[in-house]
This record gives C-alpha cells, structure tokens and sequence, in this order.
C-alpha cells in the first residue's frame, strides 16, 4: 500500500511568503484606525485582519502557479518547479483562500451591516486575479499590484461603510502606499530577470514620492502640536532611509541589490503604518504595529520575502 506524500511544511512556508504577510495586517489596523481612532469593536477588526491575510497569501499562491513556466527557467529552486509542491495543489489553495478571504469580510459585513466591506474585498479578489492572470507581465501590471495594496487599506477603512466625510486621511494613506507598492513592483521585476535603469529609476522617485504624498497625514487628522513633532522626526527618518536604499541600488544595481531593496521596501510598509497608527490611536497602537518588525525581520531570515 502506497503511502500519501508527506506536507513539505518548509515550501509551504516559502510560497506563502510568511515574512510578509504582517505588512497585510499592517495595512489593515492604519486603515481601521484612522477611521475609528481605537481597537473598539475588536472583533470586525481581527476579521479584516484574517481576511486581508488570506487575500494576501492568495495573490502570492497564485502568483506561483501562474509563473511557473516561467520560474522553471528563471528560479528553479521555487518549490513548484522544484517538485516540492505541485501546482495543482498550490492552485486548489490559492483559490481557497480567496474564496475565504471575501467570506470572511461578508461575515463582518452581516456584523456591522457595512456592506462596503464586501464590495472591497470583492474588487480586491477580482484585482488579484486579475494581475496574475494576465496583467502581470504587462505595464499594467505595477498599477494592478499597487491596486491591491491600497483596497488592503480601504479595506480597514470600510468599517466606517462609506467613502466620503472622515475618509479624508484614509484615502491620503491608500493613496500614499498605492504610490510605494507601484514603486516596488517596478523595482522588483527585475529580481530575476536583466536590469531595466528606466524601470529602477521610476520606481526609487515613486518610492520616495510615496513619503511626500502623506507628510500631510497630520494636518488632515488634526493632530496636536507633540503629535505633528514626532510624525516630522519619524518621516525624515524615512525619507533619508529610503533615499539611502535609492541611492545604493543605482549606484550598484544588480538582482542581488534588487533582491535586498525590494525586501526593506516591504519592511517599509510596517513602519509607514506604525508612523500612522501613532497618530490616529496613540503611542501604544504605534508599537503594537511596529512589534510586527519582529516576526517579519526573524522569518526573513529563513524565508525570502520575494
């Protein structure tokens, strides 16, 4: 009697990108409180939470399977090509999770009676699909993957149940990451493949663009005079972070630098929303937010994050 194939739990770890999957959450709790200014009600948030991270592992799941072909050529030691686990087994997955993904956000929806939450996770899978179907390869692609970025904000954001009034700061920080991620995924096509100057330049300005985009995040909250002073120190502390990283990728670029970039740009997002949940809930939302640096800097150093 032939026995079941045991799970390779090690490449199940590394097509799930676990070391990114708290930038998901992230993005989630700065939408959230940004709206709600606090963790009450708890429960429809741990549920956008659960539901952003299955979208999110998903469109990373499914990112695999559809370049497999490709990843053969390119990077044959990713686990679908390298026959640690088969594509029809991360496919079924994948879609699992999307389909559960957006029933989870329906079940905060019939809670809160906010059907804006469905509609949001709803565009998010079909933006998902949409990017790994067919978009990916294309100019389009970037633009589709800084979509599904900002939906994961508004996503938080949709306990309020409509886009307009205090949705203000909301849409500035959705915005503002849409920007970011557009900018990273420019930089990060060429991990694997020839290096595009055009490609890492236009993505290192949108980058640092991003932080120019919400400097302005304060004024729209308005936050008190302590709070504007700390959020000043944090942003210049980023903007010199992050034109440090700009700098040392086109002085040397290589898909090793790419490789290294791209990873400290998805760290960026942790710090960009702590920054964010400073403001809108206090210090205490701050670190609770920046205490995912740790899971997220421990896994990566077993897992790659690209």
């Amino acid at each position: 009697m032939s026995s079941s194939r045991p799970i390779d739990w090690p490449a199940w770890w590394q097509i799930l990108r676990a070391a990114n999957v708290f930038t998901a959450a992230s993005n989630v709790i700065a939408g959230y409180l940004l709206i709600n200014r606090g963790w009450q009600p708890l429960t429809p948030l741990l549920l956008l939470i659960v539901a952003s991270v299955m979208l999110y592992e998903a469109g990373v799941v499914l990112n695999d399977v559809c370049d497999a072909a490709l990843d053969a050529k390119e990077r044959p030691e990713r686990p679908i090509p390298a026959e640690r686990i088969s594509k029809q087994a991360a496919k079924w997955v994948g879609m699992s999770l999307l389909a559960g993904g957006v029933f989870v956000a329906y079940v905060v929806s019939w809670l809160t009676h906010q059907w804006l939450t469905t509609q949001i996770a709803l565009a998010l899978a079909a933006t998902i699909v949409g990017y790994n179907v067919g978009l990916k390869s294309t100019r389009w692609g970037p633009l589709a993957m800084a979509g599904c970025r900002m939906m994961n904000v508004l996503l938080g954001a949709s306990i309020a149940g409509t886009m307009s009034g205090d949705w203000s700061s909301a849409w500035l920080l959705a915005w503002g990451l849409f920007f970011h991620t557009y900018g990273l995924t420019r930089i990060a096509r060429h991990e694997a493949d020839s290096i595009d100057h055009l490609d890492l330049w236009a993505g290192c300005i949108a980058v640092i663009l991003t932080l120019f985009w919400i400097v302005g995040l304060p004024l729209a909250m308005e936050a008190t005079a302590v709070s504007l002073k700390a959020w000043f120190l944090v942003w210049l502390a980023l903007l010199s972070w992050e034109i440090s990283l700009a700098y040392t990728l086109l002085m040397a670029p290589n898909q090793m630098s790419v490789r290294q970039t791209v990873g400290s740009l998805i760290g960026a997002f942790l710090l960009i929303d702590a920054a964010v949940a400073t403001l809108a809930a206090g210090w205490m939302a701050g670190l609770i937010v920046l205490s995912f640096w740790i899971p997220t800097k421990l896994l990566a150093r077993r897992i790659a994050m690209t």
